[in-house]
């Protein structure tokens, strides 16, 4: 700290936002240090509290392109809205490595609401819980007995297993018990989708949760050829939007009824083209701020 300006790395630890996604701010929406002095950048308190706004509002499922533009007032204004309006997923964790999981997370797409280490411990806090509309528990394997007890428990939320060992048939017996079961460990863009994701075919408004570009970010990044010298950042574009198209199609042949098998191959594969994409795109530099 020098006079009440911060080092990066101070005001990554107050605000428990990474340095690297600060940067990343910088180069992509043009979110300026206070000061510099060479290399060495310097943050002020009042800086320091803006961004501390923004972390709560990202932590409540808002996108970084919405809030980085806002005002203290406007912040404050989102902030005063309790989460859980808007349509937003409400969840809550249950284990000590989901909790650990969803924080390595430069930004998750999970409104979360609450957090337990261990079930034990979210048994003991039946009184006081959040209105939640998923449940997203880690466990060691499938227990009926555990699922029932959750059931009891969190009668209208929806359960999401992260299972570490899976049996054969257990995915169609999760299935016939209407809970959604992951493979843990996982990605955790998997877990984003099996809370995000419903049984049935996903809306427009679902499918936007799940989206790390814009449409017109898209189109700047396949525009960026000349930046690059390869077609790689056009292909993953074009790839996208072919999925994207296939997954609106096979919602519709699902006709309202159990989520298609190709619409959910199709969101999956989404998945990893624009994670695959956000890396490249962050490789290159290829999404600038407007001028």
């Amino acid at each position: 700290m020098t006079s009440d300006l911060y080092r990066i790395g101070a005001v990554s630890k107050l605000t428990e936002i990474s340095a690297e996604r600060l940067r990343a701010w910088e180069r992509r929406y043009n979110l300026q240090p206070a000061h510099r002095s060479g290399k060495t950048r310097f943050y002020d308190s009042g800086q320091i509290e803006h961004l501390k706004k923004i972390k709560v509002l990202l932590d409540r499922g808002q996108a970084i392109s919405q809030l980085i533009k806002l005002t203290g007032e406007e912040l404050d204004e989102r902030l005063a809205v309790k989460p859980g309006r808007g349509g937003s997923t409400r969840v809550g964790l249950v284990g000590a490595s989901l909790i650990l999981a969803e924080r390595d997370q430069d930004q998750s797409r999970l409104n979360v609401l609450g957090r337990w280490a261990s079930l034990e411990t979210f048994e003991t806090c039946t009184d006081v819980l959040p209105a939640l509309d998923v449940l997203l528990v880690q466990l060691p394997s499938l227990d009926f007995e555990q699922i029932q007890r959750l059931r009891e428990i969190v009668p209208n939320t929806r359960l999401v297993l992260a299972c570490r060992y899976e049996q054969e048939g257990d995915t169609q017996t999760a299935n016939e018990l209407g809970v959604a079961l992951i493979r843990w460990p996982a990605p955790w863009s998997d877990v984003e989708y099996a809370c995000l994701s419903r049984a049935a075919a996903l809306g427009v408004d679902d499918r936007a949760e799940l989206r790390r570009f814009t449409e017109d970010e898209l189109l700047q990044i396949a525009m960026s050829e000349s930046q690059v010298g390869c077609g790689c950042a056009r292909g993953l574009v074009e790839l996208i939007t072919e999925l994207d198209a296939f997954s609106v199609h096979a919602s519709r042949c699902a006709d309202g009824e159990a989520k298609h098998p190709g619409a959910t191959a199709a969101e999956h594969a989404r998945i990893r083209l624009e994670e695959a994409l956000e890396a490249f795109v962050a490789q290159h530099r290829l999404l600038h701020p407007a001028e």
